[in-house]
């Protein structure tokens, strides 16, 4: 069995429950509050910022080159993603400077964020970059669930760019060559290496879902 299949079956139920949460609900429908997504913006820059220092600090720990062309790549994204993307719809939200400047993370990003460079810490490479799939591959996951149960609305809800980003084909790509990598780097772990493993990408769904519960 591969080790994603393992990690799967770990977070199922937490992938499960994050679909059902009332903001990515009312995202999917068009009825969430323009200043409640303005404070997901908000906090998921921030994360996107400390996103893009932990993959350059998992770069310069790797000596594997389809790893490191890998990270090199997702780097480069989420710098893109940030000035590109996210920058500019903060602004048509009418999100400052100040209020970016001023705000701050929220606690669960915070501990989340502090998480990740304890699991590099302790785990390394392998540890920081299987936790780092969870978040991926989670928005892939939410993104095609939420598509099949809510189409019909997502068609017609001013969100619906969020959708189609997660689950373009880009995105999914992405997202599987992730999971391959991970397969491969696995191939021989041992048991209590699998048992960290599964427990480092568990802990990162349940962070995941907290997330979505203090927007």
């Amino acid at each position: 069995m591969k080790i994603t299949d393992t990690l799967y079956s770990e977070v199922e139920a937490l992938w499960e429950k994050a679909a059902e949460k009332e903001i990515l609900i009312k995202m999917a429908d068009g009825s969430l509050d323009e200043n409640r997504y303005s404070r997901y913006m908000l906090q998921d820059y921030y994360y996107l910022l400390e996103y893009k220092d932990i993959l350059e600090r998992l770069l310069k720990l790797s000596d594997d080159s389809e790893v490191s062309e890998f990270l090199k790549m997702a780097v480069d994204v989420t710098v893109y993603e940030i000035e590109s993307v996210h920058l500019p719809a903060m602004k048509k939200l009418g999100i400052s400077e100040d209020t970016i400047k001023n705000t701050g993370k929220n606690q669960v990003i915070a501990d989340y964020i502090r998480f990740y460079h304890d699991t590099i810490d302790k785990s390394g490479l392998l540890g920081g970059f299987t936790a780092l799939l969870q978040c991926c591959w989670n928005y892939a996951y939410l993104g095609e669930k939420l598509c099949k149960k809510y189409g019909d609305k997502i068609e017609k809800s001013y969100y619906k760019f969020w959708f189609d980003a997660y689950t373009s084909k880009e995105y999914v790509e992405t997202n599987e060559k992730w999971q391959s990598i991970v397969n491969r780097l696995t191939t021989d772990i041992d048991e209590n290496t699998k048992d960290t493993l599964c427990r480092i990408f568990k802990t990162c769904a349940e962070f995941e879902n907290k997330f979505w519960d203090v927007l």
